[in-house]
């Protein structure tokens, strides 16, 4: 068995500990066959290096910038059946190879995991927990006994065969350190990889492999602890994405309810010592431990892996510098969305699309949607009977059309706020011309400017229209907008829409027939359609929210019905409708205050703002509606990540929302926590339960996402309350 020992530098600054690292491998009881100095785009310290050690190979990184990229590079120039790796700022024992490798006369054994041990500054500091000494890199309390199996060594001492590399294709470039970045899991990310493709073999710990870890004062500092405690998190969310939830942080979830706890109660036990040093430690766990898992939450919604290139040698044969493939999807195409009168139903349906395509049909009815139905062409170019059969079925149950022929002067004059941060002009202005193109008799629209810090910039160019007007607000958040919006309203209803929304002609006569037929409607909510389905995102959140749809059954909701709604009514507002498509009276409005400063897009909060209107309308007492012939089409947000971000948002808004109706009411708590069991049961309904389509596709870990939003929400609105605070106090009007 042949040895190669690399060693990973970036800096001049450490070139002591680099010297004593080179040291340390030079005297070992086992020798190696080779050491391998990396220097990670560093010329100075490769022309150092270079004419210092002897009987070393110093080499450039030539792969991309940072550890995982430098290891690569090591691993392509070195020639042993086994690559060991230590960190420059590291020194072994003498015996550290012999310890090491001796597990490895086991065929079965793919790597090792030494011991590391800090070596601290000076004294050992007793406030230091030892359940996150992994934050400097050393073994930490928790680890299994010497032989026993482990997911993944440490990558400051470890050892891997050589097939490991070739078989995973190297350390995956964009997820290890890069310079002082404190970002990691590399190595867990790799061990992950083999033991799924190579389950027979596996990875042990020796803890008579010992090296010693340098932490120097800089490290012993609340602000480094917490930055290595956020970035571990944000590492297991990319590895955990890239290898399953499971099997990414089974070590992790192992270690926080055994080892974390143990370690809290020996702090315990510190403080009747040393008061001072036991808080210490007990608050660095308690907050290490939370800040890991808000970067973790933070990490499966923001972070993305950079892509690396592949590299060749110039005789053709491929580096050791290849990212792992992404896990490979079926083909996607765009799914067509399909428009069906029910009278056609009965007859065959011809569709302009390929047999085998999948679609998204409406059943329309004197212009209202009735049915929807996810479908596939059959093989004669068509709905296949089953399909026309769902949308009749479907359609029959809608017992009763909206009233369209209510005379214009009984219908409310009305004005429609769209406030707007204009990401998209284009979209805007598509919004803006399908409100001005709306059969309505008296009516307004207010276009509300809520770009902050970028009010020098135009807006697009609207239509000249009477109809039309413009109105900024700089403090930032879509409740702002709105507030701002019934500040300027002239109506006697106000109906929101966005600017991503397309809205039917009938919209607002909609809305406004049923508040002028109903005194007792102070709300109405509509239904919200896709306004295309062309990528996976968009069809991920109609399967996941149902997109913003509440069904297509009109309903009056209030506290004096008799109607069973379940456990969670008024609590679920999703069903009450979205900020998108809703209306108010404006005397209702202004009797609850607008929407709540501290919730909505634009601020820490995310959302929540119009559900928070929602449930005061019904807990105070009114009746809120849900008219479905009020349709507006919605532009889902078209990327994955976007899509992934719009669930934590979601979930952030939902629990923030929670917090503004207790902090207004506080018995609003007791009835919160006794629907807990039902939320519960509801939040954690199957993917068919849950999802429009015969088949979901959206992925498990949403369920995930959206939970962590809600963990984090409570925080999330003191945050934004604070800014709300600060703007109030700054006097902004």
């Amino acid at each position: 068995m042949t040895i190669s020992v690399v060693i990973c530098a970036y800096s001049e600054e450490r070139w002591d500990d680099l010297a004593a690292a080179v040291a340390s491998c030079q005297g070992q009881t086992l020798r190696a066959d080779e050491i391998i100095v990396v220097i990670d785009h560093n010329d100075q310290l490769r022309v150092r290096a270079e004419d210092e050690f002897a009987d070393v190979l110093v080499i450039s990184n030539e792969s991309a910038r940072g550890l995982s990229g430098a290891r690569n590079t090591g691993v392509a120039h070195s020639t042993g059946d086994v690559i060991a790796f230590l960190d420059d700022d590291a020194f072994a024992d003498p015996d550290w190879l012999e310890h090491l490798t001796a597990p490895m006369a086991d065929t079965l054994v793919a790597g090792t995991g030494g011991w590391i041990v800090p070596h601290w500054p000076g004294v050992e500091p007793t406030w230091y927990p030892a359940s996150f000494l992994w934050v400097l890199g050393c073994s930490y309390d928790g680890l299994p006994a010497s032989g026993a199996r482990i997911r993944n060594p440490i990558g400051s001492n470890m050892a891997l065969r050589r097939r490991v590399m070739e078989t995973v294709g190297g350390f995956t470039l964009g997820i290890g350190r890069i310079g002082k970045v404190p970002l990691g899991g590399e190595e867990t990310e790799l061990c992950i990889q083999y033991a799924t493709r190579v389950p027979a073999e596996r990875f042990v710990l020796s803890r008579e492999a010992v090296v010693h870890h340098r932490v120097p004062t800089s490290r012993l500092t609340w602000r480094y602890f917490l930055s290595r405690c956020w970035a571990e998190g944000l590492s297991k969310a990319v590895i955990s994405r890239r290898v399953g939830g499971s099997t990414g942080l089974a070590a992790e979830r192992a270690h926080l309810v055994r080892s974390v706890p143990r370690d809290l109660l020996a702090s315990m036990l510190v403080v009747a010592r040393d008061p001072r040093a036991g808080s210490k430690r007990a608050a660095m766990i308690v907050s290490g431990a939370a800040t890991a898992i808000a970067g973790l939450a933070w990490g499966f919604v923001f972070a993305r892996e950079r892509q690396p290139t592949n590299r060749r040698r110039k005789d053709g044969a491929t580096r050791l510098v290849a990212c792992p493939e992404r896990f490979a999807r079926k083909e996607w195409s765009p799914i067509p969305i399909v428009h069906v009168d029910v009278d056609e139903l009965a007859e065959p349906v011809a569709v302009a699309a390929p047999p085998g395509t999948r679609l998204w049909v409406e059943a329309q009815q004197e212009g209202q949607v009735v049915a929807v139905r996810d479908a596939v062409v059959d093989n004669d170019g068509g709905l296949s009977l089953v399909d026309r059969q769902g949308l009749l079925a479907s359609a029959r149950e809608v017992t009763s059309l909206a009233v369209r022929s209510l005379p214009d002067e009984l219908l409310p004059r009305a004005s429609v706020v769209v406030s707007t941060i204009c990401e998209e002009p284009e979209q805007l202005l598509d919004t803006v011309l399908t409100l001005l193109a709306m059969d309505y008799p008296e009516f307004e629209v207010i276009v509300v400017d809520n770009r902050s810090a970028r009010f020098d910039e135009p807006l697009p160019e609207f239509p000249t229209d009477a109809r039309l007007r413009v109105v900024a607000e700089r403090r930032p958040g879509v409740s702002a907008g709105r507030n701002r919006g019934i500040e300027a309203a002239t109506g006697d209803i106000v109906a929101f829409t966005d600017d991503d929304v397309i809205v039917d002609r009938n919209w607002l006569r909609m809305l406004g027939a049923k508040f002028a037929l109903d005194g007792d409607v102070e709300g109405i909510g509509g239904l919200v359609l896709p306004q295309e389905l062309d990528t996976r995102a968009q069809l991920w959140f109609e399967e996941f929210y149902g997109g913003f749809s509440q069904g297509l059954h009109a309903e009056l909701m209030s506290l004096r019905d008799d109607v069973d709604r379940g456990r969670l009514f008024p609590y679920a507002p999703g069903r009450f409708g979205a900020g998108c498509n809703m209306a108010f009276r404006r005397s209702t409005l202004r009797r609850l205050g607008g929407f709540d400063m501290a919730l909505g897009g634009g601020t820490a909060a995310r959302g929540g703002e119009d559900l928070q209107v929602f449930v005061s309308v019904v807990l105070g007492g009114g009746t809120f509606a849900y008219e479905p012939a009020a349709m507006v089409r919605h532009r889902h947000r078209r990327s994955e990540h976007e899509f992934m971000v719009q669930v934590f948002d979601y979930g952030i808004g939902l629990t923030a929302m929670f917090c503004t109706l207790t902090l207004r009411d506080p018995s609003q708590f007791s009835a919160l926590v006794r629907r807990v069991p039902s939320g519960l049961r509801h939040l954690t309904r199957s993917r068919d339960e849950r999802s429009t389509s015969v088949v979901p596709s959206y992925p498990r870990w949403a369920l995930l996402v959206q939970t962590l939003g809600m963990a984090y929400g409570p925080l999330a609105y003191a945050r934004s309350r604070l800014a709300a605070r600060r703007w109030t106090r700054a006097g902004v009007e």
